[in-house]
């Protein structure tokens, strides 16, 4: 799901494409067609430099953002050599070939679809969709017959692993955020941290709470997440203020719950936001003169300076355990981010013996 974004300055949509250019390089034992040299001072303007660490800083999230789409496609390509090893050993131990193990462990145990599925999704997502259902059924239709294959191939690649052992040494690009002292969800101790910058009035950010509510049940004592603010004041100007209550409500110890409830309105003028504290049996005296003050404010725009100099432009951006992640991910995306987060703890340790 794409973020909630900001207004395009000017024409810094392009910088992406520049910078593919000059600095996703090849490495050092791969063939070099080019190499960049980036001097100490990369231009002067009336003798007047500009260093080379300012234009890198000024352009610091487009460049975590390359280099993240460089890792995923190495990660893509070990996570393929790693099945196909995986499934090559698996289907010795059982003397089959790796496609009568596949035939046996994915293909017959993922049942088709069923017209029922087909429509209630269609259903779900007539507004999006915007085409006649006999127009897409086929299309819906293999698209979930897809879904539940790749989700049976992870299922089992997840069970290969446990029976294999399996060390990477590949790492991800991380970013060092801080936690601040903002609200967290989840155990303390959890070896996998989530740092979420959101926006009450993003419609993403709302999109994406189901996923998340999900991911802490279901890894409960392995994750915890932490809320952090990032109102996008210029296309969301109810946001600011969401925000501020939301803080204002955690001096009462009921920032999640007011979390939440932001998160299923639609409407956060401040009368609303008033009426939601009340809803939630807060002291309203308190939470009133808390709102009204401002108090608030500077602690949001703390959130906002951490989260720039992180590299955020977009609502929700996310970083798990340092690496980032932008957008209504799903489950599936953030599982697969957190499996991989507690395999690198779990290497570490074994390199560590």
């Amino acid at each position: 799901m794409s973020p909630c974004v900001p207004t395009v300055r000017g024409l810094r949509w392009a910088l992406p494409v520049l910078l593919a250019i000059v600095f996703c390089l090849p490495q050092a034992n791969m063939p070099r067609v080019w190499a960049l040299d980036v001097p100490d001072v990369v231009a002067t303007v009336q003798d007047q430099p500009i260093a080379a660490a300012d234009l890198t800083a000024s352009v610091k999230g487009e460049l975590l953002r390359l280099d993240m789409q460089r890792y995923k496609i190495l990660k893509d390509g070990l996570d393929q050599l790693i099945a196909e090893q995986l499934t090559k050993l698996e289907a010795e131990k059982r003397q089959q070939s790796p496609e009568q193990l596949l035939q046996e462990e994915i293909t017959a145990k993922v049942p088709p679809v069923t017209p029922e599925q087909v429509k209630a999704f269609y259903e779900s997502n007539k507004q999006r969709i915007n085409q006649p259902f006999d127009k897409i059924e086929p299309r819906i239709e293999a698209y979930l017959n897809q879904q539940e294959r790749d989700k049976r191939q992870n299922e089992f690649l997840r069970e290969l692993r446990q029976r294999y052992q399996v060390k990477i040494a590949l790492s991800p690009p991380k970013v060092d955020v801080s936690a601040d002292d903002d609200p967290v969800l989840g155990a303390a101790s959890a070896p996998v941290t989530i740092i979420e910058f959101s926006d009450f009035q993003c419609p993403y950010c709302r999109r994406v709470q189901p996923a998340l509510k999900k991911l802490l049940a279901e890894y409960e004592g392995k994750v915890k997440l932490v809320f952090r603010d990032f109102p996008l004041r210029s296309i969301h100007p109810e946001a600011q203020k969401a925000a501020e209550a939301a803080q204002c409500a955690n001096e009462q110890q009921q920032f999640w719950a007011y979390h939440d409830k932001l998160f299923d309105q639609t409407s956060l003028k401040d009368a609303d936001l008033k009426k939601y504290a009340e809803e939630l049996e807060l002291d309203v005296a308190q939470f009133s003169t808390c709102l009204d003050s401002g108090k608030y404010a500077k602690e949001v725009d703390a959130d906002m300076q951490d989260a720039q100099s992180a590299g955020v432009n977009s609502t929700p951006s996310f970083f798990i355990n340092g690496q980032p992640l932008s957008g209504a991910a799903s489950f599936e995306r953030f599982q697969e981010l957190v499996d991989e987060a507690l395999e690198q703890i779990q290497s570490a340790k074994q390199s560590s013996n």
